[in-house]
């Protein structure tokens, strides 16, 4: 996997993206459909490698969509990092069997740890963002994880694409 075809996604939680998350949502609808177009343009532009830290609400729809356009467009990879190995474990049963789904389907999946360790999360963001050159996002400007991935990439110097201005 090179840095130089590798982009990665950071996005919050339901709680943080528009209607809670609610993927009935006509705003959750056009969400995914910015995701979606995003991945095209990159995918245009000679991104292959897409880096997901499979946290539910954002990253779990960009992993979706990455998987759906495998057959739209060849030679594109989801590759799943998650912050330590049972990551997906403490969520609902019906987004545990999504996140199941992706990561039994991505073309690789790292685990940065083996238990869940204070600052997991900001490690696997910031391993995915040494390892892109290109940031999908939806950020709002509120702190936490994404606040704080898309900070390293903003010191990194890496292009950065923010789904959160077109709302």
């Amino acid at each position: 996997m090179n840095p130089e075809t590798t982009c990665c996604f950071t996005g919050p939680r339901p709680a943080k993206l528009p209607m809670n998350g609610n993927e009935y949502s006509a705003e959750i609808a056009a969400l995914k459909t910015n995701i979606r177009s995003a991945v095209i343009d990159a995918y245009n532009e000679g991104f292959r490698f897409f880096m997901n830290g499979m946290a539910e609400g954002f990253d779990l729809f960009a992993a979706e969509i990455v998987l759906g356009l495998r057959d739209e467009l060849p030679g594109i990879a989801l590759v799943a990092v998650l912050p330590y190995s049972g990551a997906c474990l403490g969520h609902s049963a019906s987004i545990r069997e999504r996140m199941e789904k992706v990561l039994k389907n991505a073309e690789a999946v790292f685990s940065l740890s083996e238990n869940y360790e204070k600052g997991c999360e900001h490690s696997r963001n910031s391993y995915m963002v040494e390892n892109s050159t290109r940031i999908i996002g939806f950020y709002n400007g509120l702190s936490g994880g994404t606040a704080h991935c898309w900070n390293c990439a903003l010191r990194k110097g890496i292009e950065t694409v923010n789904l959160y201005e077109s709302f």
